[in-house]
């Protein structure tokens, strides 16, 4: 288990991350508006994280942890407007939804701000996007595996066991033909 468990908080917006000066980072957040779940009978909530209520639109918190922290910013918005302050955008005139995409490294790390990655729709290589879901599911080990990496962790076997799978998407010539222009 976890040392502390896990705390499902929302609706914040995380506006800066830093490191802290005592060891650590302070994770700066600002409360939004909070939103209506929308109704929907057919659908049982899976959420058993333990939860606080939100805080008064506008204000501040920070909080303190002793590990790097991992932001998730679902599917609302873009990547520009998101996270745009940790991403590197491409200049160029391409159309559809290579335009203005966030630059990458082969793993999906921005190019902009070390350790911080991307995955899903908005992830391109050169002309290939991957922005259908059995496209960029196929990138989640590759990120998976450079994050552990980075932690010292062995991935080869993991590594293996999604190769086998057809889950560890890092060679494109397959999908030249698929992923090119197609928004």
């Amino acid at each position: 288990g976890f040392s502390s468990p896990p705390e499902l908080l929302a609706p914040l917006r995380v506006v800066r991350v830093e490191k802290s000066q005592t060891g650590g980072f302070d994770v700066t957040a600002e409360w939004k508006p909070a939103k209506e779940a929308p109704h929907a009978p057919l659908r049982m909530s899976v959420t058993t994280a333990p939860s606080q209520q939100p805080g008064v639109e506008g204000s501040i918190v920070v909080w303190h942890t002793p590990q790097a922290p991992i932001l998730c910013t679902g599917f609302e918005g873009s990547v520009a407007a998101a996270a745009g302050h940790l991403f590197a955008f491409a200049d160029d005139d391409k159309d559809g939804c290579l335009h203005g995409a966030p630059l990458l490294t082969e793993e999906d790390e921005s190019t902009a701000v070390p350790g911080v990655f991307l995955v899903g729709p908005a992830v391109s290589h050169g002309s290939l996007s991957f922005c259908f879901v059995y496209k960029f599911r196929q990138r989640f080990a590759v990120v998976a595996g450079a994050i552990c990496r980075g932690l010292g962790i062995d991935t080869r076997a993991s590594v293996a066991e999604c190769r086998k799978a057809n889950m560890f998407l890092d060679e494109f010539s397959c999908c030249e033909d698929t992923c090119g222009d197609v928004c």
